[in-house]
């Protein structure tokens, strides 16, 4: 797998490779809080995808907690109509950093 790259299992059990890096993400703060270094945001994006089996409609959730300012320090992939295998750093779709496909 692409460092850019999640993986989903359909309700039905088909596989979907879904590369990020391929995805118009549009991110949006939906928590902020002050806290000791600084504003800690809560960003969210929701992607869809249909399994190319099933034709089943799938959401994912993608969340990145910032803090301090500049670093994601927690993530979290939520997928409806599926399950989540394996997941890659959301941070570098945030923060726009060129990763290097390994």
């Amino acid at each position: 797998m692409k460092p850019t790259e999640i993986q989903i299992e359909c309700d039905c059990g088909a596989m979907l490779t879904i590369d990020l890096a391929e995805q118009s993400i549009d991110w949006d703060v939906v928590e902020a809080d002050e806290r000791e270094m600084g504003t800690e945001s809560l960003y969210e994006a929701i992607l869809y995808s249909d399994c190319a089996k099933c034709n089943n409609s799938i959401m994912i959730t993608l969340h990145v907690w910032e803090y301090p300012e500049g670093f994601a320090n927690m993530q979290d992939i939520e997928v409806d109509g599926g399950k989540l295998v394996n997941e890659c750093d959301l941070g570098q779709f945030l923060f726009e950093e060129d990763y290097d496909d390994e």
